[in-house]
């Protein structure tokens, strides 16, 4: 039985075969918990939605809830044993029964709901505490059955967990790439040898294309071309601006130092060498990029056998060109 009621219609979902793939060796390999985190609008929830399709016949049951109301864990609970409940009459006391009964694929969206806005990525609301108890039940505990979470950021719970346990699995999602020519080729978008160029420069992030076009369509007939033109050292950000900011409004206070100093560098940045003017501690410093890293802001990026790191191109325009108060 499948409940995909409240989960949000995939209309036009391109690529992402390695990423099925991916997903699919994982599930055949009995993995109990696999974290999806990316960007708001990258792609997570289609992903799945897709994946679900090719998989679907190899559960007896699938269910798909959002955490964006943040519903306390037992509330979820009691969600899931109603499903199951109305789904078959035996019932048991607790969700593991049922995954160790059944083979059971459960998707939970929207985690950044019920981390804390204003601290380190995927530090859990004092009344979610709870959740990630549930979460770590699910990756250690004997069952036959898959939970995937789906968010902004990746708790660093989750990541340990990944590192302990073989059972548990971790999908940074990044952009499309070349498939991302297929959302192009749905508009209609002139200049066909331009398209690699405005790709790239909004990082094959599906959403952010389709924004994008739709500027490319009404204001410039959709001559990529024009559009481009002087967009090197400023980047047309248009309505990306109140997305990108609700990423940056979940920043800790060092995470909003940090990636402020990163904006105003012209080079990729080599963590070994601190800046000497940081009001952040080395501790404090380093824990800051690595949660910049979990809100997939922050790329690292190996040279000459050390690791650089660099913030995302959209992210830099936006601080360095408006007045948020970092």
């Amino acid at each position: 039985m499948i409940d995909l009621k409240k989960a949000p219609q995939l209309r036009c979902n391109y690529g992402r075969t390695l990423e099925i793939s991916t997903l699919k060796k994982w599930i055949e390999n009995q993995t109990q918990l696999i974290t999806i985190y990316g960007l708001s609008g990258i792609g997570k929830t289609a992903l799945t939605l897709k994946l679900i399709e090719e998989i679907k016949t190899e559960f007896d049951y699938i269910i798909y809830r959002s955490l964006d109301n943040i519903p306390q864990l037992i509330d979820i609970k009691d969600d899931f044993k109603q499903f199951f409940f109305t789904s078959q009459s035996n019932l048991l006391s607790d969700i593991i029964d049922y995954l160790r009964s059944y083979r059971c694929l459960i998707i939970l969206d929207d985690l950044e709901n019920i981390f804390k806005i204003g601290e380190l990525s995927g530090q859990y609301l004092t009344e979610y505490k709870n959740y990630g108890k549930f979460f770590k039940q699910i990756a250690t505990l004997s069952h036959q059955s898959c939970l995937i979470l789906i968010s902004w950021e990746l708790p660093p719970d989750l990541e340990i967990l990944e590192q302990d346990h073989q059972y548990t699995q971790i999908l940074s999602l990044q952009g499309l790439g070349e498939d991302a020519k297929e959302i192009l080729r749905h508009k209609d978008l002139k200049n066909q040898e331009m398209w690699n160029q405005l790709i790239n420069l909004y990082q094959g992030h599906p959403s952010w294309l389709n924004i994008i076009t739709s500027t490319i369509l009404e204001l410039f007939d959709g001559d990529v071309e024009l559009f481009l033109e002087d967009q090197e050292n400023n980047i047309y950000l248009g309505d990306l601006e109140p997305i990108i900011e609700s990423h940056l409004q979940r920043l800790s206070a060092s995470e909003k130092k940090l990636i402020n100093w990163l904006a105003s560098q012209n080079e990729r940045v080599n963590i070994a060498q601190k800046p000497t003017n940081s009001e952040l501690s080395k501790s404090e410093f380093l824990q800051a990029i690595k949660s910049l890293m979990r809100r997939g802001l922050v790329d690292k990026v190996p040279i000459d056998k050390r690791s650089h790191f660099k913030i995302h191109p959209i992210f830099k325009q936006y601080i360095n060109h408006s007045n948020i108060g970092f």
